[in-house]
């Protein structure tokens, strides 16, 4: 009698090590292996350039679960007109799975997939995070927004794109179903002949449910990773197209914009002589974020670059923070509606009307936002997010 997949051993396969969960990736990729270890057996193996041993998260590694660590190489790396490609660990993690009498394969990203494509008699999914051509396509496009002696690098970008389009091309045919993390690669894996389905990922609750302090005047907040493509296309959006426009609106000193976030050194806003915008406030890192976001009327990401879901959108539907967003947001996460979940602008003019409309409308947000954690607790909230991907290998 054949096995139920929800019995069955599922091997994870991820290109990096889950001792440090700050990142975003290896965040969801620990809450779905956490939702899994519930129902089955699972073998983890990953990659690491540290030839030391990697331990659990947690302070007891559970019993239903092995870890493996393979030597990592750089790969899938854009080098002028090439790609360096020097991971090459397929026969191994083949000879593994063969041993362990792995059933399900679930590759992490594209990478990963990339090593376990000679597996056979098992079924492979693999999950896709933000496509890697698309993602130096943007890269190089902000790049240019922000230099623009960068468009020098433009023929070495298209043929890296081209030659990462290739690569995912080859790797995609070798797995039975493909999950996308952002709901505009459906349609991009469908011009590339694969079908994919979209589906929600695991995100924990990071903030404490924040109420909203009334002021005089409207504060807001942006944050996140701050040299990270989100953020450099909300960067040039937010001080050159929105803060001109709020500040003829509101009058100045009537308003603030608070920007918290990491990697301050390497972003684009470390070149921007914050005197001229006074009434912008770098604030650094922050640490307890919903002791600043009590005091603000929503999280704004004016960013109109088209790929990503947005990690700490999602973090703010969680915690009962009011979303103003770019309807590019909504291309990689449909939950965020305008009205309903979010407030979402189509250009700057209706981002700053949104703004206002916001700080005017108490009542009417205060829904929005009851809306959005609604939302989170059916889409995103782990068990959810983990109930879903369960069901999809079910099928």
């Amino acid at each position: 009698m054949a096995k139920n997949k929800l019995n069955k051993k599922i091997c994870f396969v991820l290109d990096s090590p889950i001792d440090d969960l700050s990142g975003a990736s290896l965040r969801l990729y620990y809450e779905y292996i956490n939702y899994f270890l519930k129902f089955n057996k699972v073998l983890v193996i990953y990659f690491d350039f540290d030839i030391k041993k990697k331990k659990w998260p947690t302070k007891i590694t559970p019993k239903n679960l092995e870890i493996i660590k393979l030597k990592k190489k750089t790969h899938l790396v854009p080098n002028k007109f090439s790609l360096i490609n020097n991971l090459d660990k397929k026969d191994e993690i083949k000879n593994i799975v063969k041993s362990r009498m792995v059933d399900i394969i679930i590759a992490f990203d594209i990478v990963s997939a990339s090593q376990v494509t000679k597996c056979s008699n098992v079924e492979k999914f693999v999950w896709l995070g933000d496509l890697r051509f698309r993602t130096n396509f943007y890269n190089f496009i902000y790049s240019t927004k922000e230099n623009f002696t960068n468009l020098k690098y433009f023929f070495y970008n298209f043929v890296q794109n081209y030659l990462l389009k290739k690569f995912y091309l080859r790797v995609l045919t070798y797995f039975d179903k493909i999950i996308v993390s952002s709901y505009s690669s459906v349609f991009i894996i469908k011009k590339l002949g694969f079908k994919s389905r979209f589906l929600p990922y695991p995100w924990p609750e990071k903030f404490q449910k924040v109420t909203q302090k009334l002021k005089k005047y409207p504060e807001y907040l942006f944050f996140g990773n701050l040299s990270g493509l989100g953020s450099r296309s909300s960067i040039i959006e937010l001080f050159y197209k929105i803060y001109p426009k709020l500040k003829k609106e509101l009058g100045a000193n009537k308003f603030k914009v608070k920007i918290g976030g990491i990697n301050y050194e390497k972003s684009f806003l470390k070149k921007i002589n914050l005197e001229n915008f006074p009434e912008i406030e770098f604030c650094g890192f922050i640490k307890k974020l919903e002791k600043v976001a009590e005091n603000c009327i929503a999280v704004i990401f004016p960013g109109d670059v088209p790929i990503g879901n947005r990690c700490r959108l999602i973090s703010c539907l969680s915690a009962k923070i009011l979303v103003i967003a770019h309807k590019s947001s909504t291309l990689g996460n449909p939950a965020l509606v305008d009205q309903k979940t979010a407030l979402i602008a189509d250009n700057p003019d209706q981002f700053v009307k949104k703004m206002i409309y916001a700080f005017k409308n108490n009542l009417i947000c205060e829904k929005i936002k009851c809306n959005g954690r609604d939302i989170y607790e059916k889409l995103y909230l782990p068990s959810s997010a983990g109930k879903l991907l369960r069901d999809f290998i079910n099928e």
